[in-house]
């Protein structure tokens, strides 16, 4: 009887370590079938297993090397608009010719004093001039008249000008057409009114604002002009007709005019600087 509950009371102690090894985590251990009943197992906890070695993580990839972005297409130069604002350096006009239409000669005739070659002579200096300051791509004409006398033609200056509208060499505009550039009331203003080099015309020490026309206030010809331009005569009788560069300032003379002004008795060198001139020109392009 007593073995019977021995044995009884050592399979309860195996239940029960069976019990607390699941409820702890470890690996339950059942006793031996040998020793199971001298020497039962005290149901410790069996020693938790080695968690396996982690996976070494893939290197990620090299990452592509981004594309270089293309260099930005360099903006175009914008349109001069037709202002004038760049005419010092013989800009362009917003027609894809140099700004500069009009000018006064920046140099007189000389010792050829009113003989200019005739009307061909004067256009190609106006010409000349104009190219060596960047304005050759115009065609340029002298404001001047000439007329039947001495077997001359009747040609009036506002005949030969173009259609406008007119710049000097700073981009400043003169005229816009040839009506406006001959009204009663215009006059050129005194500081627009520069030599192809930009410069202004004498006035003092020495004047010379004396410019060579020919011409009356409306643009027609008159009879005093040198003999059509061909004549340096010293003569009194052989005569010429002025404007003057100063006109809008000229003090005591109202009716005094860009291209009106008075009558040069003589037409060499030394009666044209006797009275305020070297023999200057206005010059026009047509186009």
């Amino acid at each position: 009887m007593r073995f019977v509950i021995t044995l009884a009371t050592v399979g309860f102690s195996a239940a029960l370590c069976l019990v607390q090894a699941c409820s702890s985590g470890g690996d339950a251990t059942l006793p031996d079938d040998d020793a199971g009943a001298q020497n039962p197992d005290p149901g410790s906890s069996g020693t938790s297993g080695t968690s396996g070695t982690s996976g070494t993580s893939g290197t990620s990839g090299t990452s592509g090397t981004s594309g270089t972005s293309g260099t930005s297409g360099t903006s175009g130069t914008s349109g001069t608009p037709d202002s004038g604002s760049d005419a010092a350096e013989g800009g362009d006009g917003g027609n894809g010719k140099s700004v500069m239409t009009f000018f006064v000669t920046s140099t007189g005739s000389g010792a050829q004093g009113g003989n200019l070659g005739g009307l061909a002579g004067a256009d190609a200096k106006c010409q000349t001039l104009a190219t060596a300051a960047g304005g050759g791509d115009h065609t340029w004409k002298a404001y001047l008249s000439t007329n039947t006398n001495n077997g001359g033609t009747k040609v009036d200056a506002k005949s030969r000008i173009g259609a406008g509208p007119w710049r000097n060499k700073k981009g400043t505009l003169i005229a816009n057409t040839v009506a406006e550039l001959h009204g009663a009331a215009f006059n050129i203003k005194t500081a627009d009114n520069i030599d192809e080099k930009g410069a202004a015309v004498p006035v003092v020490n020495p004047n010379r604002h004396d410019i060579l026309t020919g011409t009356a206030p409306d643009g027609t010809a008159l009879t005093t002009n040198c003999q059509n331009w061909t004549s340096n005569s010293n003569n009194n009788a052989v005569q010429g007709f002025v404007g003057h560069a100063d006109s809008e300032t000229t003090a005591g003379m109202a009716a005094d005019k860009w291209n009106n002004a008075h009558v040069v008795n003589g037409c060499s060198e030394g009666k044209l600087n006797a009275v305020g001139g070297d023999g200057r020109i206005y010059c026009f392009a047509t186009n």
